[in-house]
């Protein structure tokens, strides 16, 4: 959709985008780019992994070059759990990035199957009292969850071409050189986004540091993406925090602002109460095979359709 939610921007001075998950609508904005981004996500490991990608691509690409093996993945995973709080602080200096913990973030990613990457969720579980843990659930065929015990969810495993260690050779005859060439075309990819983001401020924290004054309208017509963890989903985000009620809550108190332009994305009905207008579509499925996936809505405010009606 980012496409079409640039067009229901339109021409803007400023750009916020407060939780940026994948950066996939700033990385769809049109080309040129002018003036002020603002990008924010309360992950910790997902803010280190972009400023990582911004500051250091050669370095971290050849750390991303390596086999799937499970007992990595699952040593990663642990060590960023127990890295969070210690990393969430550093990254109060905006020049702060670690390259080795952007390396397994991403890594991670693309070999984790489902939800609960770095939220401490699944078959292995990290508290601060406890540690780094195999939870006892059931793992009888027909009892408990698939992703728990010996049914515990795997890294991609049987299909070569997803994830970062895509096109994969034949094992048995490995072209001299691959290792060089998956390094060379990974960090032509890193750069590629490194050249994007280098005037980005990539900041770490609760939504509401980057939507003040200083961070929007102080630059002029300001364009605000939303995208909250959706009601009753935070928990695939490692936290119960109600956001999406305290997004519904500044749209309110900040929707009338002739000089913001605010698309809110959810699912179903959870933000009618603003009276905006309304786009749905309906989304993919994923490895979530849940009817609730394809409500996908975007609520756009007022001042986006006040400058449609002068346009036309």
């Amino acid at each position: 959709m980012a496409p079409h939610v640039w067009e229901l921007f339109g021409e803007v001075r400023n750009y916020v985008e407060p939780f940026a998950g994948s950066l996939s609508v700033l990385l769809g904005r049109p080309s040129p780019v002018t003036g002020p981004e603002t990008v924010n996500d309360f992950s910790c490991h997902l803010v280190n992994a972009w400023r990582a990608i911004q500051a250091d691509p050669e370095g971290l690409a050849v750390l991303l070059i390596g086999p799937v093996a499970e007992v990595n993945t699952e040593a990663q995973h642990a060590e960023l759990m127990r890295q969070t709080e210690t990393l969430r602080t550093d990254l109060g200096d905006p020049f702060h990035f670690d390259l080795n913990l952007a390396a397994f973030y991403i890594k991670g990613a693309n070999e984790w199957i489902g939800s609960g990457w770095c939220g401490g969720e699944g078959p292995w579980s990290w508290t601060k009292e406890n540690g780094w843990a195999k939870q006892r659930k059931p793992s009888f065929a027909g009892e408990g969850s698939a992703g728990k015990g010996i049914n515990r969810q795997l890294p991609h495993l049987g299909d070569a071409g997803r994830g970062i260690n895509r096109k994969l050779p034949h094992l048995s005859a490995c072209a001299e050189g691959e290792y060089e060439q998956r390094v060379e075309w990974i960090t032509g990819w890193l750069c590629a986004l490194r050249d994007r983001l280098c005037q980005v401020r990539i900041a770490c924290g609760d939504f509401e540091r980057v939507l003040g004054e200083a961070a929007t309208v102080r630059h002029g017509l300001t364009a605000v993406f939303l995208d909250p963890p959706y009601a009753g989903t935070e928990y695939v985000y490692g936290t119960s925090v109600p956001v999406s009620k305290r997004v519904n809550d500044w749209c309110i108190a900040n929707g009338s602002n002739p000089k913001l332009r605010i698309i809110l994305a959810g699912r179903g009905t959870e933000h009618d109460n603003l009276g905006w207008a309304k786009e749905s579509w309906s989304a993919s499925r994923g490895y979530a095979n849940t009817e609730a996936r394809h409500s996908e809505c975007l609520w756009i405010s007022p001042s986006i359709r006040a400058a449609d009606d002068m346009l036309g």
